[in-house]
């Protein structure tokens, strides 16, 4: 990258920082030379959010994809994947090509079939496909519950925010929910090393079951008022 950011890439950084830094991790926009790890070669990323435990993130963000700057960042997150507790993350501020529009809210019966199809899953020991099914179930409730009715896409830390803001989470649920957002994206991005357990399903359907209990009452008591206003 250039050695200062444009303004773009200044906000879309800030942006992520307070997500990595309530996961615990130490954040670092244009990290200095000492920080950089030597794997990197002289490389300086865009940020670095560290572990204090041990290896950590390194992040690029790009406005657009292209052939050119793809493969760069592919060859950066093969380099990146052969050290242990290192990952690499390219964040596309306008990725036009696989941007959803609108998502609609989904209903109470969509929810509940989603629910159940994760039970099934979980009893059948399919933890992967159970993860990534109930943090979709997450993320709608997460745009439910923000009132908007049709929205775009959440990122997976993005929505665990959004639930903890509006006050249906508590700091426990959410830290645990934030860290169980990193296994969910290693697990979507193709980490094989990684494993989901049938405990961190089941804490998952939990909170996923009281997340939905709590959000549609809500739903239903703001559309009451709204038919008695009309």
């Amino acid at each position: 990258m250039m050695p200062e950011s444009q303004p773009w890439e200044l906000n879309a950084l800030r942006n992520l920082q307070h997500p990595y830094e309530a996961c615990g991790l130490q954040f670092h926009i244009n990290p200095s030379h000492e920080l950089i790890p030597p794997f990197l070669a002289g490389y300086r990323p865009d940020a670095i959010a560290v572990d204090p435990d041990g290896g950590g993130i390194i992040i690029e963000v790009k406005r657009h994809r292209s052939g050119a700057a793809d493969r760069q960042l592919a060859e950066l997150a093969k380099q990146v994947a052969k050290q242990k507790g290192w990952e690499f993350r390219a964040i596309y501020t306008n990725p036009a090509t696989e941007r959803l529009d609108t998502i609609a809210e989904p209903t109470l019966g969509q929810l509940d079939a989603k629910l159940q199809e994760i039970r099934v899953l979980a009893e059948a020991g399919h933890y992967d496909p159970a993860l990534i099914s109930g943090w979709a179930v997450l993320e709608a409730l997460a745009r439910l519950a923000g009132g908007s009715g049709i929205s775009t896409a959440y990122s997976p830390i993005q929505a665990v925010q959004a639930l903890a803001e509006e006050g249906y989470i508590e700091n426990e649920e959410a830290q645990r929910l934030r860290e169980m957002s990193r296994l969910r994206s290693s697990v979507v991005h193709g980490d094989f090393s990684v494993n989901v357990s049938a405990e961190q399903v089941a804490f998952l359907l939990e909170q996923l079951e009281a997340l939905k209990s709590s959000i549609m009452k809500v739903v239903a008591e703001q559309e009451g008022a709204g038919s008695e206003v009309s």
